[in-house]
């Protein structure tokens, strides 16, 4: 697979994604643009494995070395940052209720694990510092999505604290977060992420890569359905990485990294790994 920045101007490349790519093992250089498979994220920690978002999940992914692994943050009643993906308690814990309206240690008391398999009753919801320190010193990279604007300072202070900055990853589906990042922490990347329903046509395609650019795109994440050659190109034009979530079949993982996908987050990051780890084709127009 060639990377897809093929540029003459190789200062168009964001270097915040060149530290990404050579963190993963590749040799990125003005002189060698070249890498061999997809990265895989673990999306939610091996999340088909364990029970989403607990360290169950995360501590299963480490184990198996993706490049990289996903969580999602809010923050609690009285400020603490917890890792649980929907507002709403309902559908992972034992409680009910939104996340906001409840204080750390109420949540800290709730059954995170019951509700995938009896054997995980014990997890519960953990805090992104503790999610940090699973991912820390073992060269797995960490993505935090966030899910409500304003906590990112938060967030980039404890990926600081503990010394993540360069082992690290914000994405949101709200762009505003993506504006605030160089300012806020440069060396970590900014990952829009969108979710249409219908693969995108061409002048679409153009647009929406415009936009995630402009607010400092590094990597493209779109549901995986929406995903177009045209996309790709438009994607790789805009000096991005394009990412395809989330994506639990393999024939679907092997068909867009034809298309000329360059990450891919599953659910199932073991057969993410195992059907993306070896070199492929390119088939794809980059």
């Amino acid at each position: 697979m060639i990377f897809p920045y093929q540029h003459t101007d190789y200062t168009l490349i964001p270097q915040v994604t060149v530290g990404i790519l050579r963190r993963s093992g590749y040799n990125v250089t003005e002189e060698n643009t070249t890498m061999s498979r997809v990265l895989t994220i673990a999306h939610r920690g091996y999340s088909a494995a364990a029970p989403e978002n607990t360290l169950a999940a995360f501590r299963k992914a480490v184990e198996l070395k993706p490049d990289f692994m996903e969580c999602d943050v809010r923050q609690t009643k009285d400020g603490e940052l917890i890792v649980i993906h929907d507002a709403t308690l309902d559908r992972t814990t034992n409680g009910s209720g939104k996340v906001a309206d409840m204080t750390f240690d109420e949540l800290r008391k709730l059954d995170a694990g019951s509700w995938f398999a009896p054997e995980f009753s014990d997890e519960k919801l953990p805090t992104l510092d503790e999610v940090i320190e699973v991912a820390k010193d073992t060269g797995v990279k960490l993505i935090v999505e966030i899910k409500e604007p304003g906590t990112e300072d938060e967030v980039v202070a404890a990926l600081y604290e503990h010394g993540m900055q360069e082992q690290s990853m914000l994405c949101s589906f709200h762009y505003k977060v993506g504006v605030r990042m160089p300012e806020l922490a440069p060396e970590i990347p900014f990952s829009p992420i969108i979710a249409p329903k219908d693969p995108v046509g061409e002048d679409e395609a153009v647009a929406l890569a415009d936009e995630a650019a402009a607010v400092n795109g590094s990597i493209f994440a779109v549901y995986y359905k929406a995903i177009s050659p045209a996309l790709v190109k438009a994607t790789h034009t805009a000096n991005m990485l394009m990412e395809a979530w989330t994506v639990d079949d393999e024939a679907e993982m092997r068909r867009l990294a034809d298309m000329g996908v360059d990450v891919i987050g599953s659910n199932d990051v073991r057969l993410a790994i195992e059907a993306l780890s070896g070199d492929r084709p390119l088939t794809a127009d980059r």
